[in-house]
């Protein structure tokens, strides 16, 4: 018997099933679509302070980096 998969658009929760009906019972089950607009948001704030904090982190390396290559050139002291 094969199986597709499915993922979840929401959460990225794996669903393997056989037939269109067998997804439809999951999805009616599965939680995530219970989600409201608040928890949404809230959820895409986070993520957005996680890209943000990422983002700062490797700009701060590469701004260090920098200075340490120019330490080490002597251009500065």
């Amino acid at each position: 018997m094969e199986f597709e998969v499915y993922d979840c658009p929401e959460c990225g929760m794996e669903f393997r099933v056989a037939c269109e009906s067998e997804l439809q019972d999951k999805l009616k089950k599965h939680k995530c679509q219970l989600i409201t607009g608040k928890v949404y948001r809230t959820r895409q704030l986070q993520q957005h302070e996680v890209d943000n904090f990422i983002e700062d982190v490797a700009v701060d390396r590469i701004h260090q980096h920098n200075f340490d290559k120019l330490i080490v050139q002597g251009m500065i002291v």
